[in-house]
């Protein structure tokens, strides 16, 4: 019977698939135990999601014991989706849903079963004028549960509310949640620039609200030790330098790096030629994303893209680069770049980078 492949790519990693981060878990879980407030920020694909699960895992092994409710706001559109997310979360707190319905006398709210998932959801028909009650009555339940143990609370991609149209509802939320004492909240987000202004800007409800957390790379020699030991399994010795070359052609971005990895395992091969035969690989089951996303592209921001693939990132306000870019003037390079961190393309992190390795790489190839 063949071994299992250690790696994963597909969903988030824990356990033995999950590389390291042993600082930011001991950092976070101290938070916890102590009912601090996190910011917690990267762009997409380093791994926030499998960290945030790795936290939560070992939480429920601590003593004394801290319970955690995990709560993704991506897709939520405004405070009535929050609020049924919230709901929601308690089934990650009690298994049966009698038992959470009567802790909701008054509010109109059902219980059912996602037929995708197959995980118990609630959901609550909420007029507009009813929001901010049932906002109140969500939180103070959610407070409830850390009554006789502390609490964490994780709002994934926190961002999300910045959109939200409901007048006052970052005030609203503030305002309750400033008062749980025994829970700690993990806001994390993958928009740096929105997560920032809305806890570093005095003229927003969250300002100050957290400690910020960014996510840093992990650092090659984690990559190194973690990957040889798996293979070792397997009586493959994996050269340092295979190692290292994955991990700075994926740009340091845990997914890519997890999935080289596994194309790796399946192979009898664990050579460089074999790294570009997975590069091809994984870039050729892409290239139709890529297309429509450059066809949505302006004429500008394709030039930005590509300037970036081709300097990573490095100088590009300088007169060589401009005219290498085919920019007249570093301000029309800015609308673009402006427009392509909304779109969460790229990110700036002293330089501007792809938040997509394999997409440069794909740009590159067009050139």
């Amino acid at each position: 019977m063949a071994m299992e492949n250690p790696f994963s790519y597909s969903e988030f990693v824990t356990g033995q698939s999950f590389c390291n981060r042993k600082k930011e878990q001991q950092d976070l879980i101290y938070y916890a135990q102590n009912s601090q407030n996190v910011l917690l920020y990267s762009h997409r694909r380093m791994g926030k999601t499998s960290l945030l699960h790795e936290v939560i895992h070992r939480l429920n092994k601590t003593k004394p014991k801290i319970n955690s409710v995990y709560i993704d706001l991506y897709g939520t559109l405004g405070e009535n989706d929050f609020i049924n997310s919230i709901l929601t979360s308690f089934t990650q707190l009690e298994s049966k849903l009698e038992k959470i319905l009567k802790r909701l006398p008054g509010l109109k709210v059902t219980g059912s079963f996602d037929p995708v998932t197959g995980l118990p959801t609630l959901s609550a028909s909420i007029k507009s004028r009813e929001a901010p009650q049932y906002l109140d009555r969500a939180l103070q339940i959610l407070e409830s549960y850390s009554e006789k143990q502390k609490l964490l609370v994780i709002f994934d991609e926190f961002q999300e509310i910045a959109k939200y149209s409901e007048q006052g509802f970052e005030k609203r939320l503030r305002k309750v949640i400033q008062g749980h004492r025994n829970i700690s909240y993990i806001f994390s987000g993958s928009q740096k620039h929105i997560l920032i202004q809305m806890f570093d800007s005095a003229k927003h409800a969250f300002y100050k609200m957290a400690r910020s957390y960014p996510l840093q790379n992990i650092e090659i020699r984690e990559y190194i030790s973690w990957a040889k030991r798996h293979f070792k399994k397997k009586n493959v010795t994996l050269d340092d330098e295979i190692i290292v070359n994955i991990v700075e052609r994926c740009d340091f971005q845990p997914m890519y790096i997890q999935q080289f990895l596994f194309d790796l395992w399946r192979s009898d091969i664990t050579d460089l030629a074999m790294l570009e035969d997975i590069e091809k690989s994984v870039i050729s089951n892409q290239k139709n994303q890529y297309i429509v996303l450059w066809d949505l592209l302006t004429q500008n921001q394709k030039k930005a893209l590509r300037l970036i693939a081709e300097t990573d990132g490095e100088g590009i306000y300088s007169a060589e680069r401009l005219q290498q870019g085919g920019f007249n003037s570093g301000s029309v390079l800015q609308r673009a770049l402006s427009s392509l961190m909304e779109k969460e393309i790229i990110s700036k992190n002293g330089i501007y980078q792809f938040q997509d390795a394999m997409l440069k790489k794909w740009i590159q190839r067009l050139s």
